[in-house]
């Protein structure tokens, strides 16, 4: 068995590939990007806590009999300080970590969502940056990071509704307005929004993924997430942490919907750790 971790600008992520449809993934919300927008580099806590989340999961992987682990880190690692918890994780655990690209983390979620098949785009919403990728004919034909990742906008602009509309809505135009069948949405924003609105009191990997959320039942629901007093009480599956961001992806979700003319946007399971693992077979 092959396992990999995923070293997100929110989360770290374990993935033990067991051959089923849907590999449910472990999660570890260290919030890595935490400060980077103010500090300029990776601060000190958020990579302890980064490290020992990996070598936690490192020692999980090997106990459930993984014969290979691979290690990538995405957004947050390819600012300052990356190498330096690199160097810390690379110390504790007998793996290097893989710092990939912009480029090839669009890549690899578009080829792990859709497995290069058909005329789609995806966007992948992290929390340093966030992704848009489109393919045609088996031919991936435009991807583009740009830093608009969730926790960095938290941390540079606050959590105020009008606010992040504004921001975003200035952002979004980096972005090409690309054409595609069927537009996707992978990464944990994504999977807890279409947690939310199935109304999951535990989450359901198997229920979330494929499940289609239609635009204006998430503008109903960027409503009611502004409008709770406590979104830990009114959505059970939502993290402490995932909570202080929710807001911020579902209104950048909803604008890149928009911008790029769709009114459904299908949520995957899949996404840059099983495009990473295709990667690994080239």
């Amino acid at each position: 068995m092959i396992a990999v971790i995923d070293i997100g600008s929110n989360s770290v992520r374990l993935f033990l590939d067991r051959g089923l449809p849907v590999n449910p993934k472990k999660l570890n919300t260290t919030q890595l990007s935490e400060g980077l927008a103010t500090l300029g580099r990776l601060n000190r806590d958020a990579m302890v806590r980064t490290a020992d989340a990996v070598a936690d999961f490192f020692d999980l992987a090997k106990r459930a009999g993984a014969e290979k682990v691979y290690v990538f880190g995405t957004e947050a690692m390819r600012n300052p300080g990356g190498d330096t918890l690199k160097s810390m994780i690379e110390s504790r655990i007998p793996v290097q970590v893989d710092i990939i690209s912009g480029k090839k983390e669009a890549e690899i979620g578009y080829v792990g969502c859709t497995g290069g098949k058909g005329n789609n785009a995806v966007i992948d919403i992290g929390g340093a940056s966030v992704e848009l990728t489109a393919g045609a004919d088996g031919k991936i034909t435009y991807a583009e990071s740009l830093k608009l990742g969730v926790v960095r906008v938290r941390d540079a602009i606050g959590s105020d509704r009008a606010a992040i509309e504004n921001y975003y809505r200035k952002q979004i135009c980096g972005y090409k307005k690309i054409s595609a069948d069927k537009l996707y949405a992978i990464g944990g924003t994504a999977t807890s929004l279409a947690s939310m609105l199935l109304g999951q009191k535990t989450y359901d990997a198997d229920a979330v993924h494929g499940y289609v959320i239609e635009k204006n039942a998430l503008d109903r629901l960027i409503d009611d997430i502004f409008a709770s007093d406590n979104l830990g009480r009114d959505y059970p599956t939502l993290g402490e942490k995932r909570a202080l961001v929710i807001g911020h992806g579902a209104i950048l979700l909803s604008l890149l919907a928009d911008y790029l003319g769709f009114d459904k946007i299908t949520v995957s399971e899949h996404d840059n750790i099983e495009g990473y693992l295709i990667s690994l077979k080239k």
